[in-house]
């Protein structure tokens, strides 16, 4: 018999609470076969501060908090565990090529917040991760999420 592989899933997410639209459609692919999620926030430090900045420290370090105490909720929609983390990376693209240059993912769940003109001009996230070749997810953030 032969045996089902994992599929491997990086969540980019501006918020490190996650919203229930973000847990839903977890659950929704937890639910369509073996899955293992990986998410990742980008620093949510201004992206002026120096990597040595006091201030990017100080946020990086409450955004880890958030996304801890978010785990069991994360692992609920999931299934299983779930492994999180803030990237020292501010810009989402950033933080999720250093993943995808450091880990093997199959696929890609985006939940970020689309910035100004890139949607209409076609420099979304999404489009600009076509080059990857892998099926991307976009989930649209919740606004309450803090």
């Amino acid at each position: 018999m032969e045996q089902e592989l994992t599929t491997r899933i990086l969540v980019v997410t501006d918020h490190p609470q996650p919203g229930a639209a973000l847990l839903e459609a977890m659950a929704n692919r937890a639910a369509t076969g073996p899955v293992r999620f990986r998410v990742v926030v980008p620093n949510p430090a201004r992206a002026e501060l120096h990597l040595l900045h006091p201030e990017r420290h100080d946020k990086t370090a409450e955004a880890e908090q958030v996304l801890h105490e978010a785990l069991a909720a994360l692992e609920l929609a999931a299934g299983g565990r779930v492994l999180g983390s803030v990237s020292v990376r501010h810009d989402p693209m950033d933080a999720l090529e250093e993943i995808l240059y450091s880990e093997p993912i199959d696929e890609i769940f985006l939940s970020v917040a689309p910035h100004g003109f890139s949607t209409r001009l076609h420099q979304d996230l999404a489009h600009r991760l076509k080059h990857f070749g892998l099926p991307v997810t976009v989930v649209p953030p919740d606004d309450a999420v803090g």
